[in-house]
């Protein structure tokens, strides 16, 4: 098999004029006649004339010369002045002279006796070639070293001279441990400063959800508890959709505001057509206002472009930019059909959660997004226990006389101020919502539905 891609000059340096020829004859069967040329030299003085004019590859020398320098000499000296080259000893097998080891001695990378056979020539040439090949590969990486270091170097001594600007700059301005100590103390007051505004901003948004809600509760106390239904609704699904938890709390605050737009309409006659979703979507502009009233609160942005959408259905026939499918936000499907979900049982309290679904399911694919609406379907199989049925949530401005608690009331520092079963009055109404002013209540207030 020919070896190609090779561009090699081998030298002879023997007095038998023929070496030349079995090379040359090796060479043509191994490799092709235009990569690999064969110089030939009968004296070693020829062969170092000859490395002069254009320096060998590979220098393939007789051990015994006639004249002042042998085989091994002229090893050593082509080694010396020629590193890249290597060089094939040859000699005449002697029992009595271990010549291969002599030639390793001499710096000589492979020996051959004589006559030459064509497998040992081709190996040891072959093996010249890779170590050839090998040293080629380390001097080029070697090079990428030096200019790595180079680098490193130029790098260092940029990294001084910045070291020395710093010094500098801390002797002109004269900065001691201490001072250091100070700006730090300084600085983790500014952070303290900037937790307790973050907090205090995270505050002021709650509060101002909480007083929107209450506006809207207290606009249709007929719906009440109807928001925070709805919030539980959406966060179950929200959460089934693995949603972040940035995105569920988006959700959570639009489902408690999504009527803020039916709150803020000037009669009660608009405001209960509103409510009445299903006759409604296709031309009721109560998500306009909401967003349009949420606009002008900084960080209700992207719930206000929830509110937007609210009425957008999956098909595109919806209102008001006729977007569909995934083009309509997750928190937009989420709240629709957990709003359209919660009026249907408001309307109809003798209806079960899967009644609720059957009426849905011929929108599913219309006005709602199937997904959403295989999530809503499981939450109302979690509705079915007769517990569920017997209760309601509402907030604590909705509460009246003569609702019984279905459950403890806690407020925010954790004290029960109201045990299950109390029947509200007037006075203990006045109490709660004086003790709420200070202590909020936590949640909703889970009241008995009545029989």
């Amino acid at each position: 098999m020919r070896i190609k891609g090779l561009v090699k000059n081998i030298l002879c340096i023997d007095e038998d004029p023929n070496l030349s020829k079995v090379v040359v004859d090796i060479i043509n069967h191994a490799f092709d006649s235009d990569m690999v040329q064969v110089f030939h030299s009968v004296t070693s003085e020829q062969g170092f004339q000859r490395m002069q004019e254009a320096p060998a590859d590979i220098v393939l020398c007789n051990a015994h010369l006639h004249g002042e320098k042998d085989g091994f000499e002229i090893c050593r000296q082509i080694r010396k002045n020629y590193p890249q080259c290597a060089v094939i000893i040859m000699s005449a097998y002697d029992t009595e002279t271990d010549y291969a080891n002599k030639a390793y001695e001499a710096g000589a990378q492979a020996y051959l006796s004589k006559p030459i056979k064509k497998g040992d020539f081709l190996f040891a040439v072959n093996s010249v070639l890779r170590v050839a090949q090998l040293d080629t590969a380390i001097h080029e990486k070697n090079q990428q070293l030096e200019e790595g270091l180079g680098q490193l170097k130029a790098f260092h001594k940029k990294v001084a001279s910045l070291n020395n600007e710093l010094h500098a700059d801390k002797r002109r301005l004269g900065i001691n441990l201490q001072e250091m100590t100070d700006l730090n103390s300084q600085l983790e007051e500014k952070n303290s400063q900037i937790s307790s505004m973050v907090e205090e901003l995270g505050r002021r948004f709650e509060c101002t959800e909480t007083l929107l809600v209450n506006i809207i509760e207290l606009r249709q106390p007929e719906h009440r508890g109807h928001v925070d239904r709805v919030a539980k609704i959406s966060i179950f699904i929200a959460e089934k959709m693995s949603l972040t938890d940035y995105q569920i709390r988006n959700i959570k605050t639009a489902a408690r505001l999504h009527e803020l737009g039916i709150a803020a309409l000037p009669t009660r006659e608009k405001r209960i057509a509103a409510l009445d979703e299903g006759k409604n979507r296709s031309h009721t502009n109560h998500p306009l206002v909401g967003e349009m009233l949420l606009k002008g609160f900084p960080g209700f942005e992207l719930i206000a472009n929830i509110l937007r959408h609210l009425h957008e259905n999956v098909d595109g026939s919806g209102f008001p930019d006729k977007l569909y499918g995934d083009r309509i936000p997750i928190g937009s499907r989420i709240v629709s059909a957990a709003s359209y979900y919660d009026h249907f049982r408001i309307s109809n309290p003798d209806e079960s959660p899967l009644e609720a679904l059957a009426v849905m399911k011929p929108l599913c694919g219309k006005f709602f997004d199937e997904e959403v609406m295989d999530f809503l379907g499981k939450y109302a199989h979690t509705q079915m226990s007769p517990e569920n049925d017997k209760t309601l949530d509402c907030s604590v401005f909705a509460l009246v006389e003569g609702m019984e608690l279905a459950s403890n009331i806690y407020s925010e520092s954790g004290i029960n101020l109201l045990m299950k079963g109390t029947v509200l009055n007037a006075d203990i109404l006045n109490k709660i919502m004086k003790f709420h002013a200070v202590d909020p209540i936590i949640g909703a207030v889970k009241i008995k539905q009545p029989t």
